[in-house]
């Protein structure tokens, strides 16, 4: 049986959840992750009961054993997967941790404000 991998939800309309899908691509030497593109391929959210608002306004990963995790905790899952865990094991300790989720969640609300979109639309493509 093949090893399973940890899915990565991203929107490929934000540029910076796209860079990032590809630096993780290029980090993925075992192909250990599934990246999806929501935008391209939105059928996972409805097997998952997952809200398209939410898993474009924040990073989502899909465990092998099916967790679903958001924000910082799939961030750190997902670096797990590709042997690079260790580069945000401080990001744990308790009063960073609470930093640390603080500023994904703000970041993650401002990024279309700070960061062009690649794709030039309408309201469509707004994360709200």
């Amino acid at each position: 049986m093949p090893e399973q991998r940890t899915t990565v939800l991203y929107d490929g309309w934000c540029t910076v959840c796209s860079t990032s899908a590809t630096r993780l691509r290029k980090m993925d030497k075992h192909n250990r992750l599934s990246m999806i593109d929501l935008r391209e391929d939105e059928s996972i959210m409805s097997r998952h009961e997952l809200d398209p608002k939410e898993v474009r306004r924040v990073m989502h990963a899909i465990t092998p054993d099916g967790e679903i995790l958001t924000a910082m905790d799939a961030l750190r899952a997902t670096m797990s997967a590709v042997g690079r865990g260790w580069m945000l094991v401080w990001t744990r300790i308790p009063i960073i941790s609470w930093l640390c989720d603080r500023f994904y969640l703000w970041f993650a609300n401002n990024r279309l404000r700070f960061f062009k979109r690649k794709h030039a639309c309408d309201d469509a493509c707004s994360i709200d």
